[in-house]
């Protein structure tokens, strides 16, 4: 997407020694989580707080022409992973005067979480590196206009060895059990909206580590495991609701064998498919394929 820049707002002039942006950028971290380009204060004056946030693309652009070799790369990486951070915070904080932040400053949420895990897998790929990349994808802060399905293709699409997928498999599991203590660590206290909220989230993000390995394991080509692992760790409010995404799933995969399985053994339990999913059975049944979209 072309970003329209007012006359005023003007980028900041291009600057080729990472030593010179970096103290840049992060003044610009430390007032925008300041809010000082959104509510009134003495460090940034009115008429420039709307304008600031246009200079991240072109940090982000920047940080892009530094070579990937030497600690300059890695410098680069990381600032690149905090604006991306700070993009997330704006989500859900107000920072800037935008709901959108991602969109205001002209690029979208996969396309820089995209950039980032480039810029971090350049040095090798390992445990610790995967486990923050798996941070980045579940962090609460997204945008409007974006779903986690598309920051887990993203992250999947990254890792592109076998190996690599198998670490991520392993993380993603090890974070699942963080959360199943830290929610039994919870349970029988007094509960109140903070508590709430954390609970919810912690569903959440249980569900998107859950999706996360079962994309794994499909892309390894095992797909019983990716099945069976989603089936019995994916939270929903109902039996349904569980197919019903399962099923989804299968459709965006291709895999109309399993898909067709997959139906007929919760229909087998009990279960009453939407009317969506029938009409796709019925049509993977008749055709031998699954149709075009998913009604």
């Amino acid at each position: 997407m072309r970003l329209h820049v007012p006359k005023a707002a003007r980028a900041p002039k291009k600057i080729t020694d990472i030593n010179e942006l970096k103290p840049v950028i992060e003044d610009f971290l430390r007032n925008a989580y300041a809010q000082n380009y959104f509510v009134p204060n003495r460090v940034i004056p009115k008429q420039e707080r709307p304008k600031r946030r246009f200079h991240v693309r072109a940090y982000i652009k920047e940080l892009q022409t530094v070579s990937m070799e030497g600690e300059g790369g890695k410098t680069a990486a990381e600032l690149l992973e905090k604006l991306y951070l700070m993009l997330c915070y704006a989500c859900c904080y107000y920072i800037f005067s935008t709901e959108d932040p991602f969109r205001s400053v002209g690029i979208d949420q996969s396309e820089l979480l995209d950039i980032v895990l480039r810029a971090k897998f350049a040095y090798g790929i390992d445990h610790e590196m995967i486990k923050s990349a798996i941070m980045l994808v579940t962090n609460p802060g997204l945008d409007r206009q974006t779903l986690y399905h598309s920051l887990i293709a993203v992250l999947v699409f990254c890792l592109k060895t076998a190996d690599s997928k198998e670490i991520a498999i392993q993380e993603a599991k090890k974070r699942k059990v963080e959360l199943a203590y830290e929610a039994a660590q919870q349970a029988g206290k007094k509960k109140n909206y903070n508590f709430s909220n954390d609970d919810y989230w912690r569903k959440e993000e249980a569900n998107i580590l859950v999706e996360i390995v079962f994309c794994l394991y499909i892309k390894l080509g095992d797909y019983d495991t990716a099945i069976e692992y989603f089936k019995k760790n994916i939270q929903e409010s109902t039996k349904e609701i569980e197919l019903y995404v399962l099923l989804e799933k299968l459709f965006i995969f291709d895999l109309n064998d399993y898909f067709i399985r997959e139906y007929e053994a919760g229909v087998k339990k009990g279960i009453k498919p939407r009317e969506k999913l029938q009409k796709v059975y019925k049509y993977t049944v008749e055709n031998g394929e699954l149709p075009q979209y998913f009604w």
